[in-house]
């Protein structure tokens, strides 16, 4: 049966699940009043083995799913025209504030999917500025970037650009629609996307805003002039189709009788004055553990205010055992020897991020085994100035309930082992390196399989791209999560509406595409702010007791490599060494390790809550955790196209061109 046109609108509005039953469709032009909706009609063959009943498409940085049976089917294989809706909701709205000198610039955004437009209301505060630059940029560059400008003397607003040398030049094709004006704010329109090569087109992920404002000077062309004072901001213009919020956990839907308790240091201390610490802070929670379950249904960051530039991030780990209550340097030697016990991570928050709701059908369990609970914050203050003196109390709320929910949650990371094995070279554009969570591991998971419910990506300065994609017997089946202009200055929690299946046997994939342009040494992997990460913390339900399943190159591999090729002594060498004495990453080098690190064999944390590795199971007696084949790929009929940094190939090249 072909859908109706009132059918497509249904689907369109409701949500990210498009429910679509696809029998004997030929020809689908769908339209609401003579209007074209948004849709788009993919040609696609399709193989469905007969125990899926879930496809999932993805396509650049948006993915898509497709739910229903289609049964009548030869050979299982079918030609399906899939009708894709391209975005979740009908309508999205979001809001920044900027600090500047003199007042707060507030910009609101509407986006309205179905029309293909956002409104943008700027509210202008206790002074109304002369001139108000308003920047879109993928990565907070300042030049080669999409400008709105307004002019407070003539109520007027300009589309303009930065060029490559930041000066601002008015656009040809003037986008920018003005809707109101008033004293305190006006209204602005664009669409989405304008075909326009001076515009910025608005898409899923992160969007960096650059806001500038001048008192008493009209004629600034340059946005280096002294006389602008900025602020820089981050939001999300466009939510992807599993970016929507979860608005029955806010905290007027939460359980009646949930308890607020605040994790922190009892006495604050001053954050020492040396680039990176680590501080731990371990605390007994304060009701009783010993006989009942409780379920946390909500944690927020508790930030001491002034100190939010300090305080990179943090993580929550859940302990074992009965430890002293402590706070100090996670390095201390007179850290209580228990506190080894407390490995098992239950939350992560990075600056930029808002709290961690739980889904209504899921809580974090805490307490009912015979013994006081125990909890470590882990806080990772990044001072590179050397600050003196600074006093934090800085720690984690947690909202309880003794309401215990369905589902016990889980919080499990995927990634790149944090190693000196994941370096990056120097002056490299998209150095992309992958953190495998194969097959071998995921078979640990509960036989349904779990539901991930949000996911937080997190690398550091030099990360501009970060993914998570969901394979299934070697094909490509959708992302989990996906920021195509990741910042570190802003690390989204995204909730997963609908919740991504993953099944035992699944391997998921998580991708950092890395920018080292502006470096000139080798970028280890490590903890160090100017070190690099690649993690992506994915909150799930039922809990499982995979809590670690991360990769990197094999120490073997490496050695193997650096030995032949730059003849250092493999035996004897550290890891971080021998990256650091290749003199010369040029003249194809750079290009010859890339396959290495794509094709030679990897070591694997496939990790137990308590921190002790799964047993391995492999026919192979050459293979083991810490030196195993990686996952083989094939080119199904799921998705045509290959990911370029998952699956490289000699036409992907572009890093080395």
């Amino acid at each position: 049966m072909e859908p109706t046109a009132s059918q497509g609108i249904q689907y369109l509005r409701g949500g990210v699940e498009w429910i679509l039953k696809l029998l004997n469709l030929h020809i689908l032009n769908v339209k609401h009043e003579n209007k074209p909706l948004l849709f788009r009609l993919i040609d696609l063959k399709v193989y469905i083995p007969s125990s899926v009943s879930t496809v999932r498409w993805s396509s650049g940085a948006s993915s898509y799913v497709i739910l229903g049976e289609y049964r009548k089917m030869r050979s299982a294989v079918a030609l399906l025209f899939l009708l894709v809706a391209y975005c979740g909701g009908v309508v999205h709205a979001g809001e920044i504030v900027a600090e500047l000198y003199h007042t707060n610039v507030t910009v609101k955004w509407h986006t309205d999917y179905e029309r293909q437009l956002v409104d943008f209301s700027i509210w202008f505060g206790a002074s109304t500025p002369d001139v108000l630059f308003l920047g879109f940029s993928d990565f907070g560059d300042t030049n080669n970037s999409d400008v709105l400008m307004y002019y407070n003397s003539k109520k007027e607003i300009k589309d303009a650009y930065t060029n490559r040398d930041f000066k601002i030049t008015s656009d040809l094709q003037q986008d920018f629609q003005l809707l109101r004006k008033r004293k305190d704010h006006i209204v602005v329109r664009r669409k989405l996307t304008t075909c326009d090569s001076r515009d910025y087109a608005f898409l899923p992920g992160t969007t960096q805003f650059y806001i500038a404002a001048s008192w008493g000077s009209t004629n600034l062309v340059d946005i280096r002039d002294k006389r602008w004072v900025v602020d820089k901001k981050f939001g999300k213009v466009i939510e992807g189709p599993t970016d929507q919020p979860n608005i029955e956990e806010e905290p007027a839907a939460l359980e009646k009788d949930v308890k607020v308790v605040i994790v922190n240091s009892n006495s604050p201390d001053p954050i020492p004055n040396v680039e990176t610490t680590y501080k731990c802070i371990i605390r007994k929670m304060p009701f009783d553990t010993v006989n009942n379950m409780y379920h946390v249904v909500r944690m927020e960051p508790y930030v001491t205010p002034g100190n939010e530039h300090l305080v990179h991030h943090m993580e929550i780990f859940m302990c074992r055992d009965e430890v002293e209550e402590w706070s100090g340097s996670c390095n201390d030697p007179k850290k209580p020897p228990k506190s080894k016990s407390c490995s098992h991570v239950i939350a992560a928050w990075a600056m930029g991020e808002g709290p961690i709701h739980y889904p209504k059908e899921a809580g974090l369990p805490i307490g009912g085994k015979g013994k006081n609970a125990y909890v470590m914050v882990e806080i990772h203050y990044n001072n590179p100035e050397l600050h003196k003196g600074v006093i934090d109390s800085s720690g984690f709320q947690f909202f309880v309930t003794g309401q215990l929910r369905k589902y016990d949650a889980g919080i499990m990371e995927l990634g790149l082992i944090y190693s000196d094995a994941n370096s990056v070279p120097p002056n490299q554009k998209a150095w992309a390196m992958n953190g495998y969570c194969p097959s071998q591991c995921t078979k640990n998971l509960p036989e349904e399989g779990i539901n991930i419910f949000a996911s937080q990506l997190h690398a550091h300065l030099t990360g501009r791209k970060l993914f998570t994609s969901q394979y299934r017997s070697g094909v490509r089946i959708g992302d989990v999560n996906r920021d195509e202009h990741y910042s570190p200055h802003w690390q989204h929690l995204q909730q997963l509406r609908p919740v991504v299946k993953v099944m035992p046997g699944d391997t998921l994939v998580t991708t950092c595409v890395y920018d080292t342009r502006k470096r000139s040494k080798v970028t280890f992997g490590g903890y160090r702010i100017v070190d690099e990460m690649c993690v992506n913390y994915i909150y799930y339900y039922p809990a499982s007791d995979v809590e670690v399943c991360k990769s990197a190159i094999s120490n073997s591999t490496l050695r193997a490599y650096f030995s032949e090729r730059h003849g250092m002594d493999g035996k004897r060498m550290q890891i971080s060494d021998m990256y650091s004495n290749v003199k010369d990453w040029g003249n194809g080098v750079d290009e010859e390790f890339y396959n290495v690190l794509n094709v030679g064999n990897m070591n694997m944390n496939c990790l137990k809550s308590n921190g002790e590795p799964f047993e391995f199971e492999s026919k192979d007696s050459r293979q083991s955790w810490e030196n195993m084949a990686r996952p083989t790929f094939v080119s199904g009929s799921f998705i045509t196209t290959r990911d370029r940094f998952q699956c490289p190939a000699i036409n992907d090249m572009i890093n080395f061109e």
